[in-house]
């Protein structure tokens, strides 16, 4: 967390890293910054080496914070931190203990040397205000994969540290002042910050003014409206010219990369006059320079004298001169030419930017999230605005769901065996122990035919499961010692992947309570541990409601209590808000096709008819048409089936990556060789956050309710639901498939000249509960059963005879 000024109070709050020299400090930081040691490796050590020393000496205390306040130059300062360790001496002094990893036979560098003296020293300094008697620090150096351990006395004049801590308040308090004079340009900036079209279209001001009185009012806002709209400019417009005005951080979440891109080229919209800086951070793997995700400086020249060449370059000055809006391939171009890693420049940049644009996970993730979101830090001038908001229901459960694998686990085992270190062996027995573990308690459960089995009643062996740790620990630190002492460290590496899934799954055993379930599970012939997180919103709940304000977007969250609940909103700050549909009604025509099923049961005996009638519905669309369903197996029969007199089909398959969705999209957007039928899965890359603008579509065909898979997980979340809300099958079948097919419908109409044709693939769609989730707009008067017909027959009268609008 940075230093905290009340201006207006003249109160100073930091921490004892913010009085470091930043130098020292990140350039020893940046190997550990999301990797194996700093998740693991170093938790594992110290709180090894500490808890002997609790039991080997009663005055030992661990993890201490400790604080002192004092004026300096008219500044009320308080600064806190916490001691790895704290002892008696023998002869009654206290000793602080700076507790570090060192790797084996390695000494350390004097930079870092210098750092981990300097930091002792501090927390000497800081208790030598408050405590009576002697005062003294060591360094507690503890080899990597060994039992070496030494303690190396630092020499502190507390007097000397004292005048040190007070030249950097100088330079800390000159920043403030640099950065006050900045905030005061982007407040004047805030007010001048216009709308970025000419006009407002109808349900845009509605937004606006409900998103300006969230974040001013400190509230969360839930907000429904239709695809098309433009809800994500009229939202970022107030939430932006809030922040500016009250020097507060935007963060634009998203669920796809497409939400992203979009939510850029708003903000480049929005930033004419170069208010403010934006930032787009893509995934790790994508900003690697050089090819492996290995963030180590023996292995990389990108991390290698990082600080160093970062300070040198000057690139982060640079790029934040260049460009107001800061892109990815941007960054990477800067950033390689100074030889620096891409990836962690354009993290420095996002805690130097107005807004930055990033995945879900960065926010929620608990492995991988940004520090920005940790438990410590303090989102209170924070504004999240999160896109497509229903999806992370879904991510955040994954988030708290993980397994213990035996197919993994032999994988790993297997791997090495072929190693001829004594640590291979080492390996290769813990793994095939932890292989036997699962197989022994899950092998009595007998899948017929492949299909998966679980068994829920029987209790997963924890006990043996904890006992493990502390070997795979020590096993797993000796590993990383020899792969990089023999130079063979690898991004992946199967060991070291099954060591994370096996802290995660022991993680989540401790988060464990109602809301989540533990089995046991048999898909073939792996065998299976698993732990599903039913309800995440204590985990989600927890960074929202330290948020100052959340704006949540979506043309699905319907029914709202659902979505509040499972997302961990406080429902005395939030806000719901629904947006009628502003588009002429003539413009668009639904119907359904209530001659066909698609249930489980009876979809094969449809799968003709389906194919024939989607055909004769594809054909009589005088331009392209998307067509979604439930799984690729469900595509895939009806398109073996299908022949299309006037279209050529093109058909998604699960392997495709990004290259290929570009290539459909710009086949859509040109239509060269004739007009277009895409089939692809609801819920997927084509039905949710992809514009097919003007005349890109004209129709859109759903077939089924497209409701999630009938299996374990979702039978498990039926029954939770039905004991919190009473509507267990609704809402954990109904309304997610809802969901999927409103997002898909509304592909389709996205400007008030936009036309086209919805048809509903599914007698179901005219029945409770699936009506009760049909938008308003979208049912005549006359109720549902005016929506039934044949899609073939309501396009061509529909297209033959065009609204006057169109």
């Amino acid at each position: 967390m940075p230093p905290r000024f009340d201006t207006a109070a003249r109160v100073l709050k930091l921490a004892v890293a913010d009085l470091l020299d930043a130098q020292l400090l990140r350039s020893i930081g940046f190997a550990n910054r999301g990797g194996y040691e700093r998740m693991w490796l170093g938790q594992a050590i110290h709180s090894r080496y500490q808890e002997q020393a609790l039991e080997a000496d009663p005055t030992y205390r661990r993890e201490v914070t400790v604080e002192h306040s004092f004026e300096h130059r008219g500044w009320q300062v308080t600064i806190h931190g916490r001691v790895d360790g704290l002892r008696r001496d023998g002869d009654g002094a206290l000793v602080v203990e700076e507790i570090k990893s060192v790797r084996r036979g390695a000494q350390l560098s004097p930079a870092m040397r210098e750092i981990y003296e300097r930091q002792a020293a501090l927390y000497v300094w800081l208790l030598s205000q408050n405590e009576e008697g002697e005062v003294r620090a060591e360094l507690v150096l503890i080899e990597i994969g060994a039992d070496g351990l030494q303690r190396e006395q630092v020499d502190v004049n507390v007097k000397g540290v004292d005048a040190a801590v007070r030249r950097r308040l100088n330079g800390l308090i000159r920043a403030h002042r640099e950065q006050q004079q900045a905030r005061k340009k982007r407040r004047s900036a805030a007010g001048e910050l216009a709308f970025p079209y000419a006009e407002i279209r109808p349900g845009q001001q509605q937004i606006i003014d409900a998103v300006g009185a969230a974040v001013a009012g400190r509230e969360h806002l839930l907000l429904e409206a239709p695809t098309g709209l433009g809800k994500t400019v009229a939202a970022l417009y107030p939430a932006l010219r809030h922040a500016l005005a009250e020097d507060r951080r935007v963060f634009v979440l998203t669920a796809k990369t497409l939400q992203q891109e979009m939510a850029m080229r708003v903000l480049e919209l929005l930033n004419q006059e170069d208010a403010f800086h934006s930032l787009r951070l893509k995934a790790k793997a994508k900003m690697c320079a050089n090819d492996q995700v290995l963030c180590h400086e023996e292995y990389c020249d990108y991390a290698r004298d990082y600080y160093l060449k970062l300070q040198q370059s000057g690139v982060t000055q640079k790029l934040l001169g260049a460009f107001s809006t800061l892109l990815p391939d941007d960054v990477f171009a800067y950033a390689r030419r100074a030889e620096v890693c891409p990836f962690e420049v354009s993290l420095e940049l996002s805690g130097r930017v107005q807004v930055t644009v990033c995945d879900y996970n960065y926010a929620f993730d608990p492995y991988v999230s940004l520090t920005d979101f940790s438990a410590e830090a303090d989102l209170a001038g924070t504004i999240l605005v999160v896109d497509e908001i229903h999806n992370l229901v879904e991510r955040g459960r994954r988030y708290y769901s993980p397994q213990l694998s035996s197919a993994r686990a032999r994988q790993a085992a297997d791997a090495a065996v072929r190693g001829a270190a004594p640590i291979h062996g080492e390996i290769a027995g813990l793994c095939y122990g932890l292989e036997r573990l699962l197989v022994e308690t899950v092998q009595d459960l007998q899948p017929a035919g492949g299909e998966t089995v679980w068994a829920l009643e029987q209790a997963l062996p924890e006990d043996e499961l904890w006992r493990l740790r502390p070997r795979l620990d020590q096993a797993f630190v000796e590993y990383l010692e020899y792969r990089r002492e023999t130079r063979t460290l690898s991004a992946n590496d199967l060991f070291v992947d099954l060591y994370f899934d096996f802290l995660k799954f022991l993680n989540a055993l401790l988060l464990s309570d109602h809301a989540f379930s533990q089995f046991l599970e048999r898909q073939g012939e792996d065998h299976l541990f698993r732990v599903l997180c039913k309800d995440p919103s204590r985990f989600l709940g927890e960074k929202i409601n330290r948020c100052q304000s959340v704006i949540g977007l979506s043309a699905t969250l319907s029914p709202f209590e659902f979505y509040r609940d499972l997302l961990g909103f406080e429902p005395a700050r939030t806000v719901p808000l629904r947006v009628a549909n502003p588009f002429p009604p003539e413009n668009r025509q639904v119907v359904i096709d209530a001659s066909v099923g698609t249930t489980w049961r009876e979809r094969p005996t449809y799968y003709p008819r389906i194919a024939e009638r989607l055909a004769a519905f594809a054909d009589a669309v005088p331009g392209n048409c998307l067509a979604l369903f439930p799984s690729y197996q469900f595509l895939a029969e009806v398109a073996s089936r299908m022949r299309p007199e006037k279209k050529r089909v093109l058909v998604q398959t699960s392997a495709d990556g990004d290259q290929q969705r570009e290539r459909i999209l710009e086949t859509l957007r040109t239509s060269i060789f004739g007009d277009v039928l895409l089939l692809a899965v609801a819920g997927g890359v084509f039905a949710e956050g992809v514009d097919y603008p003007g005349r890109m579509l004209k129709a859109v065909a759903v077939v089924g309710p497209c409701l999630p898979a009938v299996t374990l997980d979702q039978q498990l979340l039926q029954s939770y639901y039905e004991e919190r809300f009473e509507r267990g099958f609704e809402y954990a079948f109904v309304v997610p498939g809802m969901t999927r097919v409103v997002q898909a419908a509304g592909r389709l109409i996205r400007s008030a000249d936009d036309t086209g044709v919805i048809a509903l693939f599914d007698r179901r769609f005219m029945r409770r509960p699936y009506v009760a989730h049909l938008p308003g707009d979208w049912v005549p008067e006359g109720g549902v059963r005016r929506m039934a017909g044949d899609p073939g027959r309501v396009a061509r009268t529909f297209f033959v005879e065009p609204p006057e609008s169109a």
